[in-house]
């Protein structure tokens, strides 16, 4: 089938559960035909917050130079969601009480009270707790035949580490977990509203009760902090762990689980990986963020009248910046849609994002995902997939909602003693 512009609707859920992943042939497409493309609202458009429409960028020189952009394309002017927020001016000053809904000068200030728990130096400090916590994860993988990966494996470590970070109390962050996977599963969870009121409720109560702690945390962080000469209200606070909640976990959930379908789906690259795990397995993760990346989009907010490739993007427009499409650019990437963990530009990616929004956490997000995938693979080499995985068909996020795999017990040293001595 020859696919035209307007084939498909980014922003219609219908449309990504029709093709059941992201739509890299359409935007493919995109890139050559039109780079910058016109998304109307879609047919099922009943949001409180609905879709007024938005541009698209689909080729990685202008999805990277939007980004670094803010003067032209703001996250602050309508948030980086898809929809109109500003319909809502209380969803809209929600937004902009998180790191994505900033921008500079405020977006720096605030960035600047965190920075300091992801240098280097602070990172390479947390290898022996992730260390310690992805044997733990293993473990229990390890002693089961199946399992469902995604939820029961891969939202482990990313949770335990936020909620170290945060300073979420230990006998409250099962109860953590819970609420922000049903956050992070935006648009499918029919009792949303619920789940945020329990999210604010739960986030508000911690803020206000470790208010005086002295620590390395973030909450005590923002506790203490100024930005611009004041202290931030207990409820500004509130809002950015809101969004930190949702947008802290959910990357590195879905790029362990590409890995592993990944690998699944490439023996080849399968066994490359296997034959030297240490040294291969950095650039196979930067490989699969760029082939997988886990955000397929964010949008921004056209605040003046914008020239690209002949078009003309009018003051006030959404601008949607397709991370999924820039990470397939022909231009950018030979055989872009081949997924090779020895490519040699293969962390020219943009799944982190580029500009003042380059993911903050993009350093503990790699150390996160070597830490586990490196237990994973020594343990269990011989992982795979019990069934087709279920795409979650997202408008937003490129994710994976269920993925059962067989673990194959003995890869992990239960089967493995001497059949002779086992049998005497």
């Amino acid at each position: 089938m020859t696919l035209r512009p307007g084939d498909v609707n980014l922003a219609s859920q219908a449309d990504m559960a029709r093709i059941g992943s992201a739509p890299y042939d359409y935007l493919e497409m995109l890139r050559r035909e039109a780079p910058v493309w016109w998304n109307p609202p879609p047919p099922e458009n009943k949001l409180a917050n609905p879709c007024v429409g938005f541009w698209v960028l689909s080729r990685y020189a202008d999805v990277d130079a939007a980004s670094k952009d803010p003067q032209r394309f703001s996250a602050w002017e309508n948030s980086v969601l898809w929809v109109d927020v500003k319909q809502t001016p209380a969803n809209l000053e929600m937004q902009r009480a998180g790191l994505l809904g900033m921008d500079p000068p405020q977006h720096t200030q605030h960035r600047r009270l965190l920075q300091p728990g992801f240098t280097p130096r602070r990172v390479a400090a947390l290898e022996p707790f992730l260390a310690a916590q992805a044997e733990q994860v293993i473990d229990e993988l390890a002693a089961r035949d199946r399992a469902e990966f995604v939820f029961e494996v891969a939202a482990e470590l990313p949770m335990i580490l936020l909620c170290q970070m945060m300073g979420v109390p230990q006998e409250q962050r099962r109860e953590y977990l819970r609420i922000a996977n049903d956050i992070a599963n935006v648009e499918f969870n029919p009792n949303f509203e619920t789940s945020m009121f329990e999210l604010y409720v739960f986030l508000d109560t911690l803020v206000k009760s470790r208010g005086d702690a002295d620590d390395d945390t973030m909450l005590s962080k923002y506790t203490h902090g100024e930005v611009d000469g004041r202290a931030l209200t207990p409820d500004e606070i509130t809002q950015f762990f809101i969004t930190l909640s949702i947008a802290g976990h959910e990357t590195t959930r879905n790029t362990t689980a590409h890995f592993v379908r990944l690998m699944d789906e490439h023996p080849d690259q399968k066994a490359l990986l296997l034959d030297d795990l240490d040294n291969r397995l950095p650039n196979a993760i930067e490989e699969v963020l760029r082939h997988s990346p886990p955000v397929m989009q964010f949008c921004r907010t056209a605040t003046t009248d914008i020239e690209l490739h002949g078009v003309t993007i009018p003051k006030g427009d959404k601008v949607y910046l397709s991370y999924v499409s820039a990470n397939r650019d022909e231009d950018v990437f030979d055989d872009p849609n081949r997924f090779d963990i020895t490519r040699a530009n293969a962390s020219s990616h943009l799944a982190f994002g580029a500009g003042p929004h380059f993911c903050l956490g993009a350093a503990v997000a790699r150390t996160q995902l070597r830490i586990l995938l490196g237990e994973l693979y020594r343990r269990l080499p011989d992982i795979s997939l019990a069934e087709p995985y279920t795409p979650t068909g997202s408008v937003w996020f490129n994710a994976i909602t269920a993925m059962p795999v067989l673990t194959c017990p003995h890869a992990a040293g239960r089967g493995s003693e001497d059949p002779a001595a086992a049998a005497s």
